[in-house]
């Protein structure tokens, strides 16, 4: 049975994917990074560029005229000759011999037929496979993953900047702990992502140019005095990529999963921030803006959702679960090769534009939410017990007996007003110059160097 059969014609509407469905029109442009076009598309690329390098090596070098010729062809490269090449591909059942097929056409309508026992001379299919795909993860990281976490981080940052001074109480294992400010917790998560997106930058994106088992087999009987191993690295380099020297039929896949968990970690602090903001959303310490016309729920007209950060979330760990496959079954290929990678990269394109999709999702939620100040100011006038770890440890320089111990009858399980505690400062037993300092601590007040480490 042949692996693939054209399909019938289909829209958006009739797609069982949601990238391809749904919300195809918000990421179709990803598609020239990861598709099935995308991919052939590649393997012409690379297989043109293998061509004249080995002629080069081989000392046959193409003219100037010819190269123009030849790299034409994938520059004109369009959707009717990847049919050509998928059609070619149904009937041979091979997709990268389908490619070689087609190029051999093409050479002989440039009347360049010299050239066609040089096409994939010394190759295997992963040697295409993977180098086509390792420049489209190049410019894809290049051109638009990182333009999009970066746009994400100073969303947030703006917001961080704009509310740096507004006091709220923190919360620890869902309970009111100590004031915090809205600015340094969202700048919390901007520097966690930034951080990441360093490390990320650092990874080097590589393939491998080793042949049938990784040995160079072919071109060493072929050819004995050349040094492939240079050749193979040379060639990787002037595409913009890592050579991977010793391999088998397939690439040492860490190389992949170190960038796939790098991601993984980007999309899970923007997951604990749609989490963090649900939460506030659902204290009422936030509010939500929506455009006119929109409907939040089928029966409760009041409402508007949160749908942003419930999207963001749900594509981030999405693609983490894909992530999670890749990074497990990747490295394991049986002997020299099977077809685990094969199949399992051609759904790597999902991933990557899942977290696309999130991360859009968040930067747009993040321009929807406002500030309730009057229930924030309200939350922190009513819970004066928010400053009790103040309020001992102040004492605590004092000789006054088991502070902690007092501040724990005074405030554990209870709601403290102003009042109450103003009342526990004039009872105590300590010199006025202490009482001075607690009554300078407020649930306004007491908020650490929270401002500062809103402008990290």
């Amino acid at each position: 049975m042949g692996e693939i059969k054209f399909p019938k014609p289909f829209t958006h509407l009739t797609a069982i994917s949601s990238l391809d469905g749904r919300f195809r029109g918000r990421v179709e442009d990803l598609s020239k990074y990861f598709s099935e076009y995308a991919t052939i598309r590649g393997r012409v690329y690379v297989e043109i560029e293998y061509l004249l390098a080995l002629l080069k090596v081989l000392g046959k070098p193409v003219s100037l005229t010819d190269q123009k010729k030849l790299r034409n062809i994938a520059e004109s490269f369009n959707l009717h000759d990847a049919q050509v090449v998928t059609k070619k591909d149904e009937e041979i059942n091979h997709d990268t011999k389908a490619v070689e097929y087609f190029l051999g056409e093409k050479l002989r309508k440039l009347g360049l037929i010299k050239l066609i026992n040089s096409l994939h001379l010394g190759l295997t299919s992963t040697d295409i496979d993977s180098t086509g795909q390792a420049l489209s993860i190049k410019d894809f990281l290049t051109e638009s993953y990182l333009p999009r976490a970066v746009e994400l981080i100073q969303a947030i940052k703006k917001l961080a900047k704009e509310h740096k001074s507004l006091v709220m109480l923190a919360r620890t294992h869902g309970q009111i702990a100590v004031p915090t400010t809205a600015g340094k917790e969202l700048n919390y998560f901007a520097l966690r992502l930034h951080t990441q997106l360093k490390k990320l930058k650092l990874i080097k994106i590589g393939s491998k140019i080793t042949g049938a088992v990784g040995n160079h087999n072919a071109l060493t009987a072929a050819f004995p005095t050349k040094d492939w191993l240079s050749f193979s690295k040379n060639f990787l380099k002037k595409l913009g990529l890592e050579s991977y020297p010793l391999t088998t039929q397939v690439e040492p896949y860490e190389h992949k999963v170190e960038l796939f968990q790098a991601v993984k970690r980007v999309n899970l602090i923007i997951l604990a921030m749609d989490e963090d903001i649900w939460r506030y959303l659902a204290l009422g310490y936030l509010s939500l803006r929506d455009a006119k016309g929109h409907v939040g729920s089928s029966t409760m007209p009041q409402k508007i959702n949160p749908i942003g950060f419930e999207m963001s979330e749900n594509y981030a760990s999405l693609a983490n679960g894909i992530f999670d496959v890749l990074e497990k079954r990747l490295p394991l290929n049986r002997w020299q090769r099977d077809l685990t990678d094969k199949y399992l990269l051609r759904d790597l394109g999902q991933a990557f534009v899942m977290s696309v999709l999130s991360y859009e999702s968040a930067i747009e939620a993040l321009t929807q939410i406002g500030f309730n100040k009057g229930v924030i100011e309200k939350d922190l006038d009513n819970h004066w017990e928010a400053i009790a770890e103040g309020i001992q440890t102040i004492l605590r320089t004092t000789s006054y007996t088991q502070p902690y111990e007092k501040l724990k009858e005074l405030t554990r399980g209870k709601i403290v007003t102003k009042e109450s505690y103003e009342k526990f400062i004039d009872e105590i037993e300590v010199p006025e110059d202490i009482k001075k300092k607690l009554r300078l601590l407020s649930p306004k007040t007491y908020i650490g160097i929270a401002n500062k480490l809103a402008r990290i």
